[in-house]
């Protein structure tokens, strides 16, 4: 298949997208057709428009060969390869790429970038320095190196630093494999020093806002997908939605979704790159293929749910691998997937029990519109009366690093109850119930009532005011994730254990399993977004909404706010003469001092590279925050110890006070960033 280089799929169509953008750009649609034509393919241009698509590498030789006899132009192909990455700006591969922060981490990823544009080429960094990288690459077997496919990667690779708001980079191709070399060589130089300048958060807060704006994006196309998981049509419609929808986040030639339906025959198959033939003989080898074995240039995803296995979802590249934020995107699809197809279980089912069903089909779909834990939770209590006859529903969140479950969100009138229930948590040392739960977790409703030997299970039913209350573990994969409980305060009867009852419970945790689960990968993905990766700490555009909040707060409150800008003193002689991993463990152990210099209720946030800022909200008086200022002061008066070695690092510490020192939030911290300047320039 690689070294078929007429029939495979090996450019992806980020490049004809660019060629027909240019050409239709210069002479109009008529230029286009003119194009397809003397290239000899029979490609439509929506097709090649569409970056998701893949052509093989003869038709992409072609496309330059005719671009060039129209352009006059024997560079367009290093000019397509320039505009590639500036056109393709909001793509997810653009956004995965420039993730990593500097065009440094860019190219020394060059083996697994590449093959999000080609296939055809084996590419590996030599040399990867500040300002400086060396490329080399190599042509697979089967496949003979063309002038243009040289000139198309010194236009993409020029564009790396693009990505980071600096000017092109220089490329210089020193060996060719055109000229007889084994390899071609590519030395990429850019301006270090202004990368540097540029790479300084106070002169690139535009570039993080839209970055953060695109991770937005993201997230709302997997809110989308959820969404559309139960509010479209049938589970074909549904699973090709899905699966388009997977093949747009991660990037790769080929694609399957191979699953069976229970009560179905055969499989049900939806792919790219493939025909139908081709895609049902691999698909019937893809499930009973162990996952070891299945070659290791496929990204594999089991489309399973607590209830049943139903197949696979596979990305097929002939080349590189890819990126662990792809892995949990796939994972998340695939679930989406077991999703779909649980759903349409649950519709067979409904034929014999339609009002249950119609009831269990409202609940998908409110959890389908959630996207956090709490949101889940939180849709999951409102839904459940509509399934089960209660008056009185709780949702409690396992916590795994405490090991309690604790209570998130409720539905019922709270007037019965004995006190407020937003502390309650419950441990397994507080009742065997939950200990063998943890020991064994099995997704079993349990049946509690009055007359309990739990003394604390007894407590609970009279906290919660309740006659007979039904615990739901919710458990997916043999792990615990929450406990459902619903009560009753009058007419005991209606939580009799029934088999109806049982089942219709069991339904309710089945979509509450995958909906959590869901919630919390967008839980890790929501906080990544908003928190500095190093330290742990909030990040600028995080901080903006705490500051935001916390002066909202203030105003309603009319009391003092404070805000700090905190900079570390000579932190680049640290990093410079010690290296950057004892910097990064200094920039966390002062990170560690500030939260204990600081109240809980405070906001510590990393703005980026060693400066800090805090927000003290809710302060009784000014003294109070001045008295703050000084244990933060103090905070830097002892050594760092790093690596064995004693550091004496000093801080300078900018300080505003709302609102004696400005009314509105830029021009507090305006004041505040003056404020620490000024200190700077007097500990010099």
């Amino acid at each position: 298949m690689i070294g078929d280089a007429k029939e495979g799929r090996h450019f992806a169509c980020t490049m004809p997208s660019v060629l027909l953008r240019r050409v239709r750009k210069d002479g109009g649609e008529s230029a286009v057709a003119e194009l397809l034509e003397r290239a000899g393919s029979t490609r439509t241009p929506e097709y090649l428009d569409d970056v998701s698509n893949w052509i093989s590498y003869d038709e992409a030789v072609a496309l330059f060969d005719a671009a060039e006899d129209i352009s006059g132009d024997p560079s367009i192909a290093r000019r397509i390869g320039e505009q590639t990455l500036s056109q393709h700006a909001g793509t997810p591969v653009a956004t995965l790429l420039r993730s990593f922060g500097s065009p440094e981490a860019v190219l020394d990823k060059i083996t697994l970038t590449a093959g999000k544009f080609s296939t055809v080429a084996e590419m590996d960094a030599v040399e990867v320095a500040p300002g400086r990288a060396v490329v080399r690459a190599r042509e697979r077997t089967g496949f003979t190196r063309s002038r243009h496919h040289c000139n198309w990667t010194a236009g993409i690779l020029g564009q790396t630093t693009v990505l980071f708001g600096l000017p092109a980079a220089t490329v210089e191709e020193s060996e060719c494999m055109l000229r007889g070399d084994s390899h071609c060589v590519y030395t990429v130089t850019w301006d270090k020093d202004l990368a540097e300048l540029r790479a300084n958060p106070a002169e690139h807060v535009t570039a993080l806002e839209a970055q953060l704006a695109t991770m937005s994006e993201s997230l709302e196309s997997v809110y989308a997908t959820a969404g559309e998981l139960i509010a479209g049509g049938d589970l074909d419609t549904v699973l090709d939605r899905v699966t388009e929808r997977a093949a747009t986040a991660v990037r790769a030639p080929r694609y399957l979704l191979a699953v069976r339906v229970p009560g179905e025959e055969g499989l049900r198959c939806h792919h790219s790159g493939f025909d139908d033939s081709e895609a049902r003989v691999l698909a019937g080898g893809l499930l009973s293929t162990p996952a070891s074995d299945l070659p290791s240039t496929w990204l594999v995803a089991d489309v399973n749910s607590h209830q049943r296995d139903y197949g696979r979802l596979v990305a097929m590249s002939d080349a590189g691998q890819f990126f662990p934020e792809e892995h949990q995107l796939w994972d998340l699809y695939a679930r989406y997937a077991a999703s779909a197809l649980d759903g349409a279980t649950a519709l067979a089912d409904a034929e014999r029990r339609h009002n249950e069903a119609r009831a269990l089909l409202e609940l998908a779909r409110a959890l389908a519109a959630a996207g956090t834990s709490d949101e889940v939770a939180a849709r999951l209590a409102e839904a459940v009366p509509d399934v089960v006859d209660c008056d009185r529903v709780s949702v409690f969140l396992w916590n795994e690093a405490t090991q309690e479950l604790t209570y998130t969100a409720s539905w019922g009138e709270s007037a019965v109850l004995d006190g407020d229930l937003s502390g309650l948590a419950i441990r397994p040392s507080d009742t065997p119930v939950l200990a063998d739960l943890t020991e064994d977790p099995e997704p079993t409703p349990i049946f509690l009532a009055q007359d309990s030997g739990d003394r604390f299970i007894r407590r609970i039913l009279q906290r919660f005011a309740a006659l007979s209350l039904i615990a739901v573990p919710i458990v997916a994969h043999g792990h615990l994730l929450g406990m459902l409980t619903v009560a009753v305060h009058t007419r005991r009867e209606r939580l009799d254990p029934r088999q109806d009852l049982l089942d219709r419970l069991s339904g309710v945790a089945a979509h509450a399993a995958s909906a959590l689960e869901n919630g919390r990968l967008i839980d890790r993905v929501t906080y990544q977004a908003r928190h500095d990766g190093l330290t742990g700490l909030a990040n600028r555009a995080f901080f903006s909404e705490q500051i935001d909040a916390a002066l909202g707060r203030a105003r309603s409150s009319d009391a003092p706010l404070g805000l700090f800008f905190v900079d570390l003193d000579d932190f680049k002689a640290v990093n410079d003469e010690r290296g950057h991993a004892v910097g990064d463990e200094l920039l966390c152990q002062v990170a560690s001092r500030l939260l204990d210099t600081v109240r809980t209720t405070d906001s510590v946030a990393r703005l980026g590279g060693d400066e800090f800022a805090i927000v003290l909200s809710d302060a009784s008086s000014v003294a109070e925050i001045e008295a703050a200022a000084e244990r933060v002061a103090e905070a830097f008066e002892d050594p760092f110890v790093v690596g064995g070695e004693t550091l004496h690092v000093g801080a300078s510490i900018g300080r505003a006070i709302w609102p004696e020192d400005a009314a509105e939030v830029e021009a507090l911290m305006r004041h505040a960033d003056a404020s620490m300047y000024r200190a700077k320039r007097a500990s010099r």
